[in-house]
């Protein structure tokens, strides 16, 4: 296999790092290029371009499709991965270049197309998540699947903990999506039948519903929150609160409580709060704009037992 760098990878998130320097290592990395704003991940490309001699690209949405038309004229280029890459890429260049563009999907396609998969996959309490290496093209998530891996999803995963997951596995998977791709492998077309989109996630989608959400459906939500959104959304007496990190607990009242009561908060129990369905939760970690804190903290904003958070 060739040894020339003749790839580019088109980033906007640090899930695409271990992809990177993977194959960086394989003399295969031409270039990367970055979105003008975002000075976290431009930060860490200037870096490893300065130490490596890989040709960094700050892109700007006004003249990405002039950007891409430099790129393709990149003398032996073969590909172009996208990785998290926030902007479409033009169909006109996607037709004057077939088989060049490739996206890493950081979840299962066809059933989880859209923004956030990974958001969308804990919080939908999936069994199983992965990435989906597909060909670009004129429609979002359709093209071709030239590989699937699947990644078991654990209850206690994060949203920053699948993203560091999936990006080495993004990572391991790159000799097996070079090797197909050098095959000529055109890969599957997807399932209709069973394709599912889903739009960025709006405050609605990251807000507790205490009348609908048993404790593990707000655990689930909790977690695809975190760290990105400072966990999910609630509201107590003109306090806006976002629960960080929750448990499941045995905790039962013999007494009728609404969704969203607190049951218990002090120091040595905690903060247990009822959901649907009588079950409860104990909220571990909180976070307000005086900072993030212990859940039984919040009796410093005097709440107590009995009072009842709402749905935003």
């Amino acid at each position: 296999m060739s040894t020339i760098r003749d790839i580019v990878i088109l980033c906007n998130n640090r899930m695409a790092f271990p992809a990177i320097q993977t194959l960086h290592s394989l003399g295969r990395l031409h270039s990367i290029g970055v979105p003008v704003e975002n000075e976290d991940v431009k930060a860490f490309c200037a870096v490893f371009a300065s130490d490596t001699g890989i040709n960094l690209i700050i892109i700007e949405k006004s003249k990405l499709k002039f950007q891409l038309q430099e790129i393709t004229a990149i003398k032996d280029l073969k590909f172009i991965f996208t990785m998290t890459f926030p902007w479409k890429i033009p169909e006109e260049l996607i037709r004057q270049h077939p088989n060049l563009f490739y996206n890493f999907h950081y979840g299962l396609l066809p059933e989880m197309r859209g923004a956030d998969p990974v958001f969308q996959s804990i919080k939908k309490q999936k069994n199983e998540t992965g990435i989906s290496v597909h060909a670009i093209e004129k429609e979002i998530d359709k093209g071709k699947i030239i590989l699937r891996k699947t990644l078991p999803l654990h209850t206690d995963f994060t949203h920053g903990m699948l993203c560091t997951h999936l990006s080495y596995l993004a990572s391991y998977i790159l000799p097996e999506v070079l090797t197909l791709l050098h095959r000529n492998d055109e890969g599957m077309h997807q399932d209709e039948t069973v394709a599912e989109y889903y739009k960025k996630p709006t405050i609605a989608d990251v807000s507790i519903q205490w009348e609908h959400q048993d404790s593990k459906s707000i655990q689930a939500l909790v977690n695809a929150c975190n760290p990105w959104n400072k966990g999910a959304y609630t509201h107590w007496n003109g306090l806006n609160v976002r629960i960080v990190e929750v448990s499941q607990t045995d905790t039962l009242s013999a007494d009728q409580h609404a969704p969203g009561t607190i049951l218990e908060i002090n120091e040595n129990k905690g903060l247990i709060i009822q959901c649907y369905n009588n079950t409860q939760l104990r909220i571990n970690t909180v976070y307000t704009d005086e900072g993030f804190m212990s859940g039984h903290k919040l009796l410093a904003f005097g709440i107590k037992n009995g009072e009842q958070f709402a749905t935003l």
